[in-house]
């Protein structure tokens, strides 16, 4: 049976691993997070630097109580069988948005088409859930794909790590408000203007 300290060194270590890299901060959250591996102190500064201002709890003390490199096993752990996320960088989401051409079909704060859904960070759900997200998209794959042949003249690639930067720019009213319409590239404005 596992130990209350065991369960709450769990719940932190999972909510370390799947939260962003400061990129992509709910309401109350910093964005402020920097995405390095100074030691086993930095995840933890992140968390406790994300979660400032909420009404709920979190048991920092258990995993301060963890050496560091336990913590470092812990996360490594966590990564080796699947449970973190890539870090989420809403910076390279929106030029990703822009270079792969998703601004064709989808705006963002009125930059682009509305072909699909808008990806405004005002209309996301909150809390972020990349799975969800990921999820909606699969469901709307095979108009996309269609669309993007049609579009584009061929299907957009995304590696993992693209998406979980598309996920974090839809997500991310602050990065969304810095895109500006002479970001497009001149192959995708025409589309625009039809």
């Amino acid at each position: 049976m596992m130990s209350h300290v065991t369960l709450a060194v769990a719940a932190v270590a999972l909510s370390m691993a799947l939260a962003p890299a400061g990129a992509m901060a709910a309401p109350g959250h910093s964005s402020e997070t920097e995405n390095d591996d100074h030691g086993a102190s930095a995840p933890l500064e992140q968390m406790r630097e994300m979660h400032q201002g909420h009404e709920h709890g979190h048991d920092f003390e258990a995993i301060e109580e963890m050496p560091p490199e336990q913590v470092d096993r812990m996360m490594g752990f966590m990564r080796d069988i699947g449970i973190a996320l890539p870090p989420l960088d809403a910076e390279r989401g929106r030029q990703l948005f822009v270079d792969k051409g998703c601004v064709v079909c989808h705006s963002v704060n009125g930059v682009g088409v509305e072909v699909g859904p808008s990806l405004d960070a005002a209309e996301m759900p909150s809390p972020m859930n990349a799975f969800e997200f990921a999820a909606r998209m699969w469901r709307g794959a095979p108009a996309m794909a269609a669309m993007q042949e049609a579009e584009l003249g061929a299907v957009i690639d995304l590696s993992g790590q693209d998406l979980a930067d598309l996920v974090a720019f839809a997500h991310d009213a602050e990065e969304q408000k810095k895109l500006t319409l002479d970001q497009v590239p001149e192959k995708f404005r025409a589309k625009l203007a039809q």
